[in-house]
């Protein structure tokens, strides 16, 4: 029979891997199928978080069931294990920060609109953005990939479920040959990789929030006149900035400091599934919080084709999402 702490992380695991998989394959199709035109930054944006999302539960969980389940990863295993487990937590960061900065600069330009000609040159910019912070994320990780190496197993007759520290992380660990090395690239510069774009997300979400207070303000004093379909887009896609900020933020401060804690909790059978849990609960999570905020829990969102030749319009008319 399998340990309690094995049990509880293998159920976890298998309930993550259904809920993301069933989201974001629903967020993908129902976002491809609202493209008209030339892609946009934030349709790019929802697909690249959608297949890290992916990555993320059908890759490393799907490892971590093997191993829960008394499976032995090899040398292969592990180097892909680590490196997609680092990769897809940078990119999903990096993908909301930058999500954040494109509806963050739209909402600026509606509060505080310019005089002078708009320059369309920011959307091919952001697009370009997309695969450079792939490319980026990859060259990030490539050590990992290179320097993972399988330890022997530290199971033992008396061990009762062993914590996902000294499962996983002993089991696969970077070895760069120099503890000094090691210590600053995985104990610092990964860290500060996703630590510095976390607080600049802080800081543009609070401003987000501030430009959004400001637009109410303006409605209120009857100042605003109206607002078209592309700018209720743009608040909504706002408002999902900052409900995405916080809530990958609470994840990877909560996952971050029980990491700290993890010697104090060798007891309890519950720690690795809670460390599963807070790894992959924005990739599980966050696809919903995508359709059901801009969708406005609203069944006709998933299909956003608009009848050709049609010329009634309402304001209950849906529109794409992220437009």
């Amino acid at each position: 029979m399998l340990p309690l702490a094995d049990t509880l992380e293998l159920i976890i695991c298998a309930l993550l891997i259904l809920l993301s998989v069933v989201g974001n394959v629903c967020l993908f199709f129902s976002t491809r199928r609202c493209i008209r035109g030339p892609l946009k930054p934030s349709f790019l944006l929802i697909f690249s978080l959608a297949l890290v999302h992916l990555l993320k539960n059908l890759v490393v969980n799907i490892m971590k069931i093997v191993f829960s389940s008394g499976g032995l990863l090899d040398s292969v295993s592990c180097k892909i294990l680590r490196f997609t487990e680092t990769l897809t937590t940078e990119l999903s960061v990096w993908f909301v920060l930058h999500f954040a900065v494109l509806h963050h600069r739209e909402l600026y330009q509606i509060v505080y609109p310019s005089s002078e000609t708009p320059n369309l040159s920011h959307q091919k910019g952001h697009l370009k953005a997309v695969p450079i912070l792939w490319i980026t994320g990859l060259g990030v990780c490539i050590p990992i990939l290179v320097c993972t190496e399988k330890l022997p197993p530290v199971r033992t007759a008396n061990s009762t479920g062993l914590l996902y520290a000294q499962s996983l992380n002993l089991a696969c660990k970077i070895d760069f040959g120099n503890q000094q090395v090691e210590y600053y690239y995985e104990k610092i510069f990964l860290v500060l990789v996703d630590l510095l774009p976390l607080t600049v997300l802080i800081f543009l979400c609070c401003w987000i929030a501030f430009l959004l207070w400001e637009q109410k303000k303006q409605t209120y004093g009857n100042i605003w006149i109206g607002e078209d379909a592309a700018e209720t887009e743009i608040f909504r896609g706002a408002k999902v900035s900052i409900l995405l900020t916080l809530l990958i933020t609470s994840l990877w401060i909560s996952h971050f400091v029980l990491i700290g804690f993890l010697k104090d909790l060798e007891s309890c059978s519950f720690t690795p599934a809670l460390l599963t849990a807070l790894s992959s609960g924005f990739s599980t999570v966050s696809p919903y919080v995508l359709m059901l905020v801009h969708y406005k829990v609203r069944l006709e969102a998933f299909c956003c084709r608009k009848r050709e030749g049609s010329v009634i319009q309402t304001t209950n008319v849906l529109s794409c999402p992220y437009a």
